[in-house]
């Protein structure tokens, strides 16, 4: 096997001694319809048993919107979405899916993967992680997001269907924001604007650091950092009887019918696994909060145009502290309510 070239980028050759190989089967869908793809790893592991081979599914959906399996189409997206929305079977928040982007979902037998589920992410995306370091990017992992230099690159999500193991993701080769921001179901206008400002700073895509791959040479890089990294021989495969029937059966399962309104993130959204922009409204009057990690790095109240947005950066996330800040702008016997409603409306991140 020859070293492959793209953008000036040489890929070694990595494969494992013979003894060491594992059969893996590819699935490559090319260019699909949105129902497809997701039934079509979800019938995968549906199917599956304890000793199967692993099996990676490719494809390149049709413009849709993707909620996590958790997720309310009520709550999240606005009232006539132009597109069509699927509920995917695995976990993380809502996200747009269109040509622009290769998908990936890994399905194993539940051995293949740590024990403890959030390992899952580190080890089924190394192979992602390795084809950005052939870019000579220094991608890492966020919890179950990839960045590159502060933003987002790719998130993930996973769940246990039946007897296997799912990881799904996505190399984003340009992130259209404007889509995602004007389907999400918004308190208000000043919330959309600060969503797309925040999309901005937060996320990043293949096609802000290199031009757009070849989708051959894309999925063949893949490849060969996973056959390095888990011992794998590709087989191109086709779904089997048993898959098939799984995959027709699961597509009325990812129509987001009969759910209740309740948001994943109460009052906002998540941007990425560091940051949260919530708003709510007490009384004719709204709060709106952005956070990063633990901090409150932006705030406004609707009633106090004069608080700058910054405010509250450098404190620390008690209603003493908070309070003290805005008694520079509050009455006094009001300022200990709204210290409350920040906090109530923020949304922090897991410390760990």
């Amino acid at each position: 096997m020859k070293p492959v070239e793209h953008h000036g980028v040489t890929l070694p050759d990595k494969r494992p001694t013979a003894d060491a190989w594992v059969k893996a089967r590819w699935i490559d869908l090319g260019e699909c319809d949105p129902t497809d793809y997701h039934a079509t790893y979800a019938g995968v592991a549906e199917a599956m048993q304890a000793g199967d081979d692993p099996v990676v599914v490719w494809g390149m959906p049709a413009a849709h919107f993707c909620l996590g399996q958790h997720q309310s189409v009520a709550a999240e997206l606005i009232a006539d979405p132009h597109v069509p929305v699927i509920r995917r079977p695995l976990g993380g928040g809502g996200v747009w899916v269109d040509r622009h982007q290769a998908c990936i979902v890994l399905i194993a037998p539940r051995d293949f993967f740590p024990s403890r589920t959030d390992g899952w992410y580190a080890h089924a995306l190394e192979p992602m992680l390795q084809v950005y370091r052939e870019m000579g990017w220094a991608a890492s992992l966020v919890q179950q997001d990839v960045w590159l230099n502060g933003k987002k690159l790719a998130g993930s999500g996973a769940a246990t269907l039946g007897a296997a193991g799912v990881v799904g993701t996505s190399f984003l080769l340009k992130f259209p924001a404007a889509e995602f921001t004007r389907l999400i179901a918004a308190p208000s206008e000043g919330f959309r604007q600060w969503l797309s400002e925040v999309l901005q700073d937060a996320i990043t895509s293949w096609s802000d650091h290199a031009p757009m791959p070849d989708l051959a040479w894309l999925s063949l890089v893949y490849r060969r950092a996973a056959a390095g990294i888990f011992g794998w021989r590709w087989e191109q495969a086709l779904l089997r009887d048993d898959e098939r029937a799984a995959r027709d059966e699961y597509r009325a399962e990812l129509i987001p019918e009969n759910d209740t309104p309740k948001k994943l993130v109460p009052h906002g959204i998540k941007v990425n696994a560091q940051s949260y922009l919530t708003e709510q409204h007490f009384d004719g009057r709204w709060v709106r909060v952005l956070t990063e990690g633990q901090t409150i790095s932006r705030i406004a109240l609707s009633h106090v145009p004069q608080l700058p947005e910054r405010s509250l950066a450098d404190s620390a996330i008690t209603q003493a502290a908070v309070s003290q800040i805005l008694q520079d702008y509050l009455p006094a016997e009001i300022v200990s309510l709204w210290a409350q409603r920040i906090l109530a409306t923020a949304y922090f991140a897991d410390k760990s």
